[in-house]
């Protein structure tokens, strides 16, 4: 296979489409993740961090917690370059516990507490933690899979409030991982076994922590569980702080230690993490932080905390227009929303501006090698529904023949996205060959189609893998769900294909409509060119979706066939 270009060849028409206070390029700092928390608690000591069930903790706080932890860490035996598994709800002792190993130079593996068993036991087997974080019953789970590690620390996260991390530390062997005798922290066996640490985190002396870890050190080890191919994506400090600057950067109003950023979904995941946390505790934001609400909870929080900002899934976001609790709520705090992880139905946008009296709603794209953001709609400026956006600042793409790297496709013209920018990571956990075929020269070689226009605006088309051969033409499930999805009556649609060819599609109608099968294949028929047109229509109350609100297609092709 060719070579992809030389990025500083190409053209990047996009940069004159962005706002002004956009730049195209940046100078981003040489520093770990944890720079961004020591200038916040050095600039705003007094200032919010974190606001959890009404409870708030400043800066200074923050800080001090993440230096006790991480001294507990430290004192168990992790150490720089080790990989600690996390597996926490949304709640005070996650972010705590991810700049604590950051601040060791650590490798976190967040992952989410209710990951089913296998595929936890599957994580920890591929990433070899030395250390996990993590609720009881994800302890429990490792156990009975007899794959839990030798340093295995407990959290009762939701206990903070009464002035400590209530901690308890459970199996501690007397020499872990042959690096010699633990030192005592003084603290009382619990039932069980178990020692208990809040009370003591308070007297501790502070902790001689390690110098800062280097830049490029890893960070972050990421994997999607429940995905067909277990594969960690290994991110740096410096991926990470590119993407929260080119985050912070794509929003040109944001002003220092005044933000309020809500942040919903769990931090497991690249968007909530990157967008949410790091690019807030770069910009000194208060961040109400929920663990998976409800539509109702989520809309009270809004009214309560007051956030500006709101990066998160479109299905989430769709939730705040839901009736009952949610309509009750002022949502006019809200000036910026971003949506990543699916696309997002222009319909959404437009109601969430509507009932928040003016919020941008804007739509990103990224992947979880880029940790992840890649495209965004511009705030300011001109955003076209339905389209990726622009690349951010820093970033280069560009649209490839899928076999033929060094082959640019025309404007309009379907082929693969490649990726070029300071975010993108440069490997794959122990997965030689795969990091051979997705990174190439410093590009990302992606699995997604897409299309650019003159004007460097992208379209994504869809997956390689989701393409389907119907008497020899390739057709995108995700065009084909678009197009159904422009008719007055169709709230959203699904598209599959069965083993034999035949392609199915499920429309979930709007309410108060009259939808039918043969109305939705009239329009497809008016839309589409004949292969893409589905052999059949099926009305259902709800499309299964993904935890990041994406269609989970496996499910609904077991759903549609099974019918």
């Amino acid at each position: 296979m060719a070579r992809p270009p030389d990025p500083s060849s190409l053209e990047r028409p996009w940069v004159a489409a962005y706002p002004p206070g956009v730049p195209p390029t940046y100078r981003l700092p040489t520093v770990p993740l944890t720079r961004f928390l020591d200038d916040a608690a050095r600039d705003f000591p007094g200032r919010s961090a974190l606001i959890i069930a009404g409870h708030a903790v400043s800066y200074a706080e923050l800080r001090d917690r993440v230096d006790a932890v991480a001294g507990v860490l430290d004192d168990l035996g992790v150490s720089g370059g080790d990989r600690v598994l996390v597996a926490l709800p949304n709640e005070l002792a996650l972010p705590v516990t991810l700049f604590a190993g950051w601040r060791l130079g650590a490798v976190v593996v967040p992952v989410a507490p209710d990951t089913p068993a296998e595929p936890l036991a599957s994580v920890v087997a591929d990433a070899r933690p030395v250390a996990v974080v993590a609720t009881q019953q994800v302890l429990h789970e490792l156990v009975q899979q007899r794959s839990r590690p030798a340093i295995a620390v407990q959290v009762e996260g939701d206990e903070w409030p009464r002035g400590g991390l209530l901690t308890t530390l459970r199996g501690l062997p007397g020499r872990l991982l042959g690096r010699g005798p633990t030192r005592s922290i003084g603290l009382d066996d619990a039932e069980d076994g178990a020692v208990r640490l809040g009370d003591a985190l308070a007297d501790q002396a502070p902790p001689a922590l390690p110098a800062a870890p280097d830049p490029d050190a890893p960070a972050l080890l990421l994997y999607r569980p429940r995905a067909r191919d277990l594969r960690g994506v290994l991110a740096s400090h410096a991926n990470l702080v590119a993407n929260a600057f080119q985050a912070r950067l794509w929003v040109p109003d944001i002003q220092a230690g005044r933000e309020r950023v809500l942040v919903a979904d769990p931090l497991h995941q690249p968007l909530p993490l990157t967008v949410g946390l790091l690019s807030s505790v770069l910009s000194a934001a208060t961040i109400a932080l929920l663990d998976d609400p409800d539509p109702g909870t989520l809309a009270r929080a809004v009214e309560r905390d007051k956030p500006t900002l709101f990066a998160t899934t479109p299905l989430r976001l769709a939730g705040l227009l839901r009736e009952g609790e949610p309509a009750k709520r002022d949502l006019s705090s809200l000036r910026v929303c971003v949506t990543g992880g699916a696309s997002l139905d222009p319909q959404v946008a437009a109601d969430i501006e509507r009932r928040t009296g003016g919020a941008r709603v804007r739509e990103g794209f990224g992947v979880t090698e880029a940790v992840p953001l890649t495209h965004a709609q511009p705030v300011y400026g001109r955003a076209v529904p339905g389209s990726m956006g622009l690349p951010v600042t820093g970033t280069v793409a560009a649209v490839v023949d899928p076999d033929d790297l060094s082959s640019l496709r025309p404007p309009g013209v379907p082929g693969r996205l490649i990726v070029h920018g300071p975010q993108v990571v440069s490997a794959y956990w122990e997965r030689p060959e795969a990091t051979a075929a997705s990174f190439v020269d410093g590009w990302l070689v992606t699995d997604d189609l897409a299309t650019v226009d003159e004007d460097g605006l992208f379209h994504h088309v869809g997956r390689l893998g989701e393409m389907i051969d119907r008497a020899g033409v390739l057709v995108s499930p995700r065009h084909v769900e678009a197009v159904l999805q422009r008719h007055p009556g169709v709230r959203r649609a699904g598209v599959v294909a069965t083993d034999e060819g035949q392609l199915l599609a499920a429309v979930v109608a709007r309410r108060r409509t009259r939808v039918t099968p043969d109305v939705v294949l009239a329009h497809a028929r008016t839309y589409l060119d004949a292969p893409a047109v589905p052999d059949h229509v099926t009305l259902v109350e709800e499309l299964p979706m993904s935890e990041v609100g994406e269609l989970a297609r496996d499910e609904l092709r077991h759903e549609l066939t099974g019918r």
